[in-house]
């Protein structure tokens, strides 16, 4: 049995409705496993699964959470203890659900750019409208403290994307060890402006398909925070699909984006 068929199940294994959104990862599986080596799976999940078993960390790590949202203006109420009746995506006008992806598009870049510390938790049933109609996010302790050159080269990859700057973003692709993948990122990205993008799981799949194909078998295994990382960006993918709409990603990153003074 391959290591993330005995993580995984460990980490979802709280109920049934977390075990049917954790099976679109097992979707994502089989294309990026070869992406990283068994011990640096092994070591991320420990990790994982040592992070949520400490309570009052993750208080303290909520805690900053909302207050870096706070900073950059990101309306979104975290409530873990006691986590509200959401309104269902079906049952939201159009306006409520772009302005719900909108967020969750803000919350991702938020963390990523002004935190050193991300909770990866935005699935459906955890990121949404609340009776009062106020955004709320309630996650489950699946968190991590970035390793510092991961957590800068990706914050190069995103910056020299949507900034323009090829530099910038062929630094970050060089520290992240996907030199051999620059070009299956940028087509991730979408062409175009990136102000209205439609987001997919299978779309997700496809690239790390694209990026596991285009690793040599000489490559060093890629940083263990990818596997974290993969978390968060499968999440973001199954909530935003399951808006069904179009979002403003150029914009969602330059409300969140702090400057590279701040940073």
């Amino acid at each position: 049995m391959r290591t993330y068929e005995i993580l995984i199940p460990r980490l979802s294994q709280s109920s049934k409705s977390a075990r049917s959104e954790w099976a679109s990862l097992f979707d994502m599986l089989p294309p990026s496993v070869g992406l990283f080596s068994p011990g640096n799976m092994a070591r991320q999940g420990i990790e994982l699964l040592s992070n949520a078993a400490n309570t009052r960390r993750f208080e303290s790590v909520l805690a900053s959470a909302q207050s870096h949202l706070r900073d950059a203006s990101v309306p979104v109420l975290i409530n873990h203890r006691d986590p509200p009746s959401l309104t269902s995506p079906d049952e939201l006008s159009r306006s409520q659900r772009r302005w719900l992806g909108q967020l969750a598009l803000e919350l991702y870049f938020t963390q990523i750019f002004r935190s050193k510390v991300a909770v990866v938790d935005l699935w459906p049933s955890r990121f949404g409208v609340d009776e009062a109609g106020d955004a709320v996010w309630s996650p489950r302790p699946f968190y991590l403290r970035w390793d510092a050159r991961f957590r800068e080269g990706l914050r190069d990859v995103y910056a020299g994307f949507f900034l323009n700057d090829r530099v910038q973003f062929e630094h970050g692709v060089f520290e992240l060890g996907l030199s051999g993948s620059a070009d299956v990122l940028v087509q991730h990205f979408g062409e175009g402006n990136q102000r209205s993008v439609r987001f997919g799981t299978a779309e997700l799949s496809k690239t790390m398909l694209g990026m596991s194909k285009q690793r040599h078998s000489n490559d060093q295994p890629l940083h263990p925070n990818f596997i974290a990382f993969g978390l968060y960006l499968v999440a973001l993918h199954e909530l935003l699909e399951s808006l069904d709409m179009s979002f403003d990603v150029r914009a969602a990153f330059m409300r969140s984006y702090p400057g590279r003074s701040q940073r």
